[in-house]
């Protein structure tokens, strides 16, 4: 897995992964998944981790027409859909609001 750094307002013990692996699934950016708990199908950004042990998966999406950034830890994660079916466009406005 490939590492980088976080930007320079986050602590330094923080640690971006591009990819991570769920449930014997592996995850690579636009993933989608279902989570325990929430309604709707969330698209993979990235993992993060920490020196002391603790990690989160970022997400995109949720509900049909609700477009949100969640974070979930790794165990809460219920299914790696095989198939992508929610649209392509909502990745595409995270890319432009985070720019």
């Amino acid at each position: 897995m490939r590492r980088r750094r976080l930007g320079p307002n986050l602590p330094p013990d923080w640690h971006e992964h591009d990819t991570a692996t769920v449930n014997g699934r592996r995850l690579a950016p636009g993933t989608e998944v279902s989570i325990r708990g929430e309604r709707g199908r969330f698209r993979f950004i990235k993992r993060v981790t920490r020196d002391d042990g603790r990690e989160w998966l970022d997400f995109w999406g949720g509900p049909k027409g609700c477009a949100n950034w969640r974070s979930f830890p790794p165990s809460q994660v219920r299914r790696v859909h095989r198939l992508n079916t929610t649209p392509e466009n909502l990745l595409a406005e995270r890319k432009k609001a985070k720019q």
